[in-house]
């Protein structure tokens, strides 16, 4: 035995100084390499027993026997190949963790190249879309600038149209009225005569003469009716100093606020230009049952047909056939007029039609 493991022993037994942790474990590595490198017992024997160790005989017998010693050496280049190759796996492990995220690295790269290129792809396509879309849009604005005109030509043409039409409903409106009139002078119905131009055709004459340069001829034969009612009495004139012009009015003999035989005729008058004229049954019925002309206890009816004529009386019986046919008005056989049911539904007076004169009561 050697002196270090005498030392060994007697430090075992407590005669030397404390082992620290670490020199244990330095002892305990060599002691492994050392055991693996030293000759196995069946070698001592074979030496004989010539090298007996006399110093067991110096160890009180109840002093146990020291570990036998270990190839120290060995075991700690043991302890070294394992840390190396446990840093090999790491430097192995870190690798394929880097090569892993390279070829994400990578993927993710060509995905990326991928994207722009498809987007710039996009791109083109957007921009030749847009060109495409602006040549479009020219072509539309072209197409639209056209119509515009087109447009504009036509609104021209329907309101000239529109303004011819309207000349015609004028001119058409004074011819009937003009032929009203004519058939009443020659008939000798000088009050519905009169009532003609004071509410219907008097107020039309400067239109006649302004916007549809009306025949003068008509004119002229208009004026001379107006003149002839003027000398019979029916009607008096009011000059304007102003402007020229002239007013038209009943005289205080023929006014129908006052005259019940003029309020007769000139009611009927009334209902015979919304009727034959202005085409509104509704106010030409309304005219004959609201007032005195309805009702045969006025005495109304009577007046009419004993100072019209034969010509008004058939209008008037035309007038009464159409309406009652239309469903506007009911006729009793009194002579009595009450309101209908047009179109075979209870008529409702949305819009009430007044005289332009109060009868007398």
């Amino acid at each position: 035995m050697s002196e270090r493991d005498q030392d060994e022993l007697s430090g075992a037994a407590g005669s030397g100084p404390a082992i620290t942790p670490e020199e244990k474990m330095l002892h305990e590595i060599m002691d492994r390499s050392m055991a693996r490198t030293s000759p196995p017992p069946a070698a001592e024997a074979e030496n004989g027993p010539e090298e007996e160790d006399v110093s067991h005989e110096t160890i009180p017998p109840d002093t146990q026997d020291p570990p036998a010693p270990k190839n120290k050496p060995s075991s700690f280049y043991v302890y070294l190949a394992v840390l190396f190759g446990a840093a090999f796996l790491m430097l192995l492990l870190a690798y394929f963790v880097q090569q892993r995220n390279n070829d994400a690295t990578q993927e993710d790269l060509e995905l990326l190249t991928a994207s722009r290129e498809e987007l710039l792809e996009e791109i083109e396509a957007l921009k030749k879309e847009n060109e495409s879309l602006a040549s479009e849009n020219g072509r539309l604005n072209s197409w639209a600038d056209q119509k515009s005109e087109e447009a504009k030509q036509l609104n021209d043409i329907l309101d000239q149209t529109y303004s011819r039409t309207n000349d015609l409903g004028i001119e058409k409106q004074a011819l009937y009225y003009l032929w009203y009139l004519q058939q009443f002078m020659e008939k000798g119905d000088y009050t519905l005569a009169a009532a003609e131009i004071v509410f219907s055709t008097d107020p039309w004459r400067s239109a006649w003469k302004d916007q549809i340069s009306l025949n003068p001829a008509l004119l002229e034969q208009y004026d001379v009716a107006r003149q002839e009612l003027i000398r019979r009495g029916y009607l008096q004139q009011l000059d304007h100093f102003r402007d020229g012009g002239t007013d038209i009015y009943f005289t205080s003999r023929w006014n129908p606020n006052e005259n019940n035989d003029m309020a007769a005729l000139s009611i009927l008058w009334c209902a015979l230009d919304e009727h034959f004229i202005a085409g509104s049954d509704n106010a030409a019925s309304q005219y004959l049952y609201r007032y005195p002309l309805g009702n045969p206890a006025t005495g109304y009816q009577e007046r009419v047909e004993r100072l019209a004529s034969d010509f008004t009386l058939e209008q008037f019986q035309l007038m009464k056939d159409e309406l009652v046919e239309e469903t506007w008005l009911v006729i009793t056989d009194d002579g009595a007029m009450s309101e209908g049911s047009f179109m075979g539904v209870e008529f409702i007076e949305d819009v009430l039609y007044n005289l332009p004169f109060e009868p007398p009561l």
